[in-house]
């Protein structure tokens, strides 16, 4: 009985120890981790609005508030984030958006929009995809798109005259799932980011 009572007090304080030292370690590792999502947030951003001096981030009330104003129904996309581009007059001259939603499995993309809704750019930031769904970063169009890549395809795009797949751009061959889900993505976006602008110009 006495040794079944020390195994469990040793066992205890083992526990103990350990999320002690995970909590420091989290400590520790957590604001490095922040950092380094936040610089290449910045990059992205950079990559989609390249004009812009500065990306002003709408906290979450704001972002809740343009979702609600679009009237669009978001479904298992998430809009995690809206900024807005400015130049070094601090003029606005665009807007983007952090999206994430339901590709092959999911992905996050960065849309930016000028402020006339042309597209700037995206930029996928993440995606869990098979290995078919991982060619987007690099997959060259032909149709449609000049041999762009199936990113770099949807700039110059005025997506509220016309955003049609096979018209405007192309999904791509063998990861259908994965580049309609992209598209997808910035239907919604595209709708969330001109409820924003609309009040915050």
């Amino acid at each position: 009985m006495k040794n079944i009572i020390k195994l469990g007090l040793i066992l205890g304080l083992f526990a103990v120890v350990s999320c002690a030292l995970l909590a420091v370690v989290n400590n520790f590792t957590a604001p490095v981790i922040k950092k380094l999502e936040a610089e290449k947030e910045q990059q992205a951003l950079k990559m989609v609005l390249p004009s812009a001096s500065q990306y002003i981030a709408a906290d979450s009330e704001t972002v809740n508030a343009a979702i609600a104003s679009s009237g669009i129904n978001l479904g298992s996309t998430v809009i995690s984030g809206i900024f807005k581009a400015v130049d070094e007059n601090n003029e606005t001259i665009g807007y983007a958006a952090n999206i994430s939603g339901p590709t092959f499995e999911t992905s996050t993309i960065l849309l930016g929009m000028d402020t006339d809704m042309t597209i700037t750019g995206i930029n996928i930031l993440k995606t869990t995809d098979t290995p078919g769904g991982q060619k987007m970063k690099d997959y060259k169009t032909s149709k449609v798109s000049s041999n762009k890549s199936f990113t770099e395809q949807f700039a110059g795009i005025k997506p509220f005259e016309s955003f049609e797949d096979g018209k405007d751009y192309e999904t791509i061959s063998g990861a259908t799932l994965s580049s309609a889900g992209v598209s997808n993505m910035i239907k919604l976006g595209m709708g969330v980011i001109k409820a924003y602008a609309a009040s915050n110009k």
